[in-house]
């Protein structure tokens, strides 16, 4: 499976929660009226469909709204061999070349090494920068970075601009290697 020309996956964070919420809703539903229209012919069908919707209303409620309170609605994701700080430093001179102040919070975490929240004044879209052992292959030190944009589905076209400059300062950054 090829990646996107650019490099940044696109996720609708809130789309995905609302599907399978519906789905487990619409399987209870289902369910239940199987059990209550044919009774004891359909306990067994009726049942399985229940543990399914639950297991899905579950599921849903366990990994996708965590997800959407940590990376909004929307969100665009970006595997990097870069180091955080290098990371971090591309965002800041992306969000500075618009002519903001970039802002860095570090998240709290009990990992090694804590995300960090970019953000400026006057920019809707948040960057989120993590270490991640899941990455689009194997790299040395088992390391990969994340820079994730979360933004409101309204500001495309500035959200664009910036990915593409992070893009950019990202090529040219000296790599930790060399």
């Amino acid at each position: 499976m090829d990646g996107p020309a650019d490099g940044w996956s696109y996720a609708n964070n809130w789309h995905i929660a609302v599907f399978f919420l519906a789905l487990a809703m619409m399987l209870l539903g289902i369910g239940s009226l199987a059990v209550v229209a044919f009774g004891d012919a359909a306990g067994m069908a009726g049942l399985s469909l229940l543990a399914i919707a639950s297991f899905l209303l579950v599921f849903s409620v366990l990994v996708f709204l965590p997800r959407l309170v940590r990376r909004g609605s929307v969100s665009f994701s970006l595997f990097s061999r870069r180091s955080m700080a290098d990371a971090q430093k591309a965002v800041e001179q992306a969000i500075e070349a618009l002519g903001k102040a970039p802002r860095v919070e570090v998240a709290r975490s009990r990992s090694n090494h804590p995300p960090r929240l970019v953000t400026a004044d006057g920019i809707v879209t948040r960057f989120r920068i993590e270490a991640s052992r899941i990455g689009p292959g194997p790299v040395a030190g088992g390391i990969w970075t994340e820079i994730v944009q979360s933004l409101a589905s309204t500001d495309a076209d500035g959200a664009r601009l910036l990915r593409e400059r992070i893009n950019e300062r990202l090529g040219r950054l000296p790599s930790a290697e060399e």
